[in-house]
């Protein structure tokens, strides 16, 4: 693919699906509904082609450009998840980090001073946070083993020249650190086990090593905080649960920017469901039968529905495998919201 943009996707949809996949179908998806989003947003009829591309960045790469931010609003608080009352820290129980994809068992600051929006996801044997500012990103993930992080794609950008590595020391534990170079910053990464059996690291634009293991010695595995999106899938397909939740929040009158959910069963076959708001999108009604709802196809692999406030969307490939369209509306048809999109605690 020919932009930054587009192999960060591909990276992000191999690492979703295990293997090798084509994201040419999603992001031609993402580019038609980005347009389209964003021209009844802003009203700016001309210039459609620089609308898709940012709506791309909002729609798929999960740092919403869709509605300006206004920081000020909020407290960086407001990036946080909701605590998990009963529910060990990473520290106390670390066999169930990335099992329960309900859980997020570590606590951050706000890692990046200006940021915006963070995205936590939990499933899949990963837990993680990406922040993103103005001026910077950080991306925090926590694994049982070091494979497991050997296996996540890159999502900040840097030349991809890393230096050697050198020890460090994270609150008393050994770890290492290295970085790469990203233009006239330093790309950091630090890796160290804050819990035998447990495997950290923290991708960091620092001024240095000691401002990198600085930021990564905020990290607390001492409670845990619940991964939540406004909406429930109540008809899953025979055999298949929840495997992974993903949620941005935004520093913003409207905190929720984007939230899925994937399900799939021991077969290999899983598919995502995600929702995103869009008020006044005006989407036409579909053709196809989703219980209460009507859903219409987007090209052969993505399902959409409006459910006001939100666009939601089901993928069978790309971001999903194995499950046939009918598997898909019913469970569309298992879609029920939240009542109050702006409070995270209620979800």
């Amino acid at each position: 693919m020919s932009t930054d943009l587009d192999q960060r996707l591909a990276a992000m949809l191999q690492h979703r699906a295990g293997g090798d996949v084509d994201p040419t179908p999603i992001v031609e998806h993402a580019r038609r509904r980005g347009r389209h989003l964003r021209l009844r947003r802003r009203g700016l009829i001309a210039g459609g082609a620089a609308a898709a591309c940012a709506a791309l960045a909002a729609v798929v790469m999960v740092a919403p450009t869709g509605r300006a931010p206004d920081a000020a609003l909020l407290t960086p608080a407001a990036l946080a998840l909701p605590d998990a009352p009963g529910q060990p820290g990473a520290v106390a129980r670390p066999e169930v980090v990335g099992s329960d994809p309900g859980v997020v068992h570590f606590a951050t600051p706000t890692l990046v001073e200006d940021a915006e929006y963070a995205t936590w996801t939990a499933g899949r044997g990963v837990e993680s946070v990406e922040f993103r500012g103005r001026t910077g990103q950080a991306r925090f993930a926590l694994a049982r083993n070091a494979a497991t992080l050997d296996g996540l794609q890159q999502t900040l950008s840097s030349a991809g020249r890393p230096q050697p590595r050198t020890d460090v020391s994270v609150g008393g534990r050994p770890g290492v650190a290295w970085y790469d170079p990203s233009g006239d910053r330093q790309l950091w990464f630090v890796r160290w086990q804050p819990v035998d059996g447990l495997w950290a690291q923290l991708d960091i634009y620092a001024a240095g090593r000691d401002a990198a293991t600085g930021a990564a010695s905020r990290v607390r595995f001492d409670g845990a905080h619940r991964c939540v999106v406004p909406f429930r899938l109540r008809s899953l397909p025979a055999g298949a649960r929840l495997l992974e939740c993903a949620v941005t929040l935004g520093r913003s009158r409207d905190p929720f920017h984007e939230g899925s959910l994937v399900v799939g069963d021991g077969s290999g076959r899983w598919l995502t469901v995600r929702a995103q708001p869009a008020p006044g999108d005006g989407s036409r009604a579909g053709d196809l039968a989703a219980g209460p709802y009507r859903a219409r196809r987007q090209g052969d692999d993505v399902l959409e529905m409006r459910v006001e406030p939100c666009v939601v969307e089901a993928f069978l490939a790309g971001w999903g495998r194995g499950y046939t369209e009918a598997d898909g509306l019913a469970v569309l048809g298992g879609y029920q919201p939240a009542r109050d999109l702006d409070r995270p605690t209620s979800w």
